[in-house]
Order: structure tokens, then C-alpha cells, then sequence
């Protein structure tokens, strides 16, 4: 990779964790012009497109894939190129199925309530794997003000800063002058600068 392309990596990065996508999706333009065949830009000009396009799980995606990256799993694109493939071809592939009745039903299911998501994730894999398992296939349904707290502030203490800022932002139009929403909001901008 040319020192070029490290540079327009790093400014879309930047652009995109301060939601100006549409410099995102130039600068990874711009790589595809240097390399058109860089995986990593193609993948991100797809997930910045769906973010700017408000399609569900784009930020989740761009957080799984910056997971992936730094988790140094390799070749991260085909994981999210998968993902995308199942999600637009409502494909379960059969054999990543878990084997328990309460992760069928995590699933398969509209929705489960933060608490037994919680019961679920701390008994059996832990916040961040019982996360990545759903987040494409199943609502959190959080019904509490503490659970809301509780539940940002997994998603940043887990990286998953885009997902983060969307339940934030429509937490704060509900509830603008509350401080524990204020202060998650400070946090989550300097985990997202970070």
C-alpha cells in the first residue's frame, strides 16, 4: 500500500467517525483510483454507502469490519462480503447455527429484552461475542433508562462506537437534558477519536 493510500485511509477513517461520510466515501474513491484493487476500500465504500443511505446495519457492519481488522483476522472483507450476501439474501448459512434453544430463539426472534440478552451474554459468551452473534438478526428491546446506560456503555467499552452513537442519538432527542446521556455522549466522541 502506497503512502498515498495510507494517508486517504487515515482522512476517511477520520471523516467517517465524525459522520462526514461523503468525504469518507471520496477518500476511499480516491484509493479505488490509486488501486482499484484495494479489498479494504471497496468493502468500506460499501459500508459507507449504506450508512449514508440509513440501510439497518450499517454502522454495525463498519463496526464488526474495524473489529475484524483489529482482531488481525485475515481476509476481513470476504467475512463482511458473507455477511452482506446473507443479509440481501435472507440466507442462514446452516452450519454456524448454535446448538441451544435460547440462541435459536436470539436468532430467530423479532426481539429478546436487554435483560435476558444480558442473562444470555455474561452466562454463556460474554457482552461482546453474544453481540456479534446478533447483531444482525435480532432487536434489543431495552425498556429502562438504566438498561439504555448499561447497554452504551458495553457497546463503547466493546469498540462498537457507530452503533453506539445511533441508539445515543435517539436516547438524547428523547431524553435532551439528561447527564448521564450528556456524559456517555462525551465518552463515546473521545472513544470514537481514539
Amino acid at each position: 500500500m502506497t503512502g498515498k493510500e495510507k494517508e486517504l485511509f487515515k482522512d476517511a477513517e477520520k471523516s467517517f467517525n465524525s459522520e462526514n461520510y461523503k468525504k469518507a466515501l471520496i477518500n476511499y474513491s480516491q484509493i479505488l483510483n490509486i488501486n482499484p484493487e484495494n479489498d479494504k476500500a471497496k468493502i468500506l465504500v460499501i459500508l459507507t454507502e449504506m450508512v449514508m443511505n440509513k440501510e439497518s446495519g450499517g454502522d454495525a457492519l463498519y463496526d464488526y469490519y474495524t473489529i475484524l481488522i483489529k482482531a488481525n483476522i485475515s481476509n476481513p472483507e470476504d467475512v463482511i462480503y458473507n455477511l452482506l450476501e446473507s443479509i440481501d439474501n435472507k440466507k442462514v448459512d446452516l452450519g454456524n447455527l448454535p446448538s441451544s434453544a435460547l440462541e435459536e430463539h436470539l436468532l430467530y426472534s423479532d426481539g429478546i429484552t436487554y435483560t435476558d440478552f444480558k442473562a444470555f451474554a455474561i452466562k454463556q459468551k460474554g457482552f461482546k461475542k453474544a453481540f456479534e452473534d446478533i447483531i444482525f438478526t435480532t432487536k434489543i428491546i431495552i425498556t429502562e433508562k438504566e438498561e439504555l446506560l448499561d447497554f452504551l456503555n458495553n457497546l463503547v467499552k466493546y469498540e462498537f462506537y457507530g452503533t453506539a452513537l445511533s441508539y445515543l442519538e435517539g436516547a438524547l432527542e428523547s431524553f435532551p437534558n439528561d447527564k448521564s446521556l450528556q456524559f456517555l455522549a462525551k465518552k463515546l466522541n473521545i472513544g470514537n477519536n481514539s
